[in-house]
């Protein structure tokens, strides 16, 4: 029993961690959720802008 405890507490502090990074890099950058939440058509039409932007 205190294996699975341990385990727990152990996966949620993985959880909380990578929680406050994403924030701390929405917070920074701005660009993570915007990229996860736009439309697929959208996202390719940037995806392929920023690649003919660095050409």
């Amino acid at each position: 029993m205190q294996m699975a405890i341990t385990f727990i507490a152990v996966v949620g502090g993985l959880v909380f961690s990578l929680a406050i990074a994403l924030l701390a890099e929405e917070l920074i950058f701005g660009q993570v959720f915007r990229l996860f939440f736009t439309p697929a058509k959208l996202a390719a039409e940037t995806v392929s802008a920023k690649q003919e932007s660095r050409n």
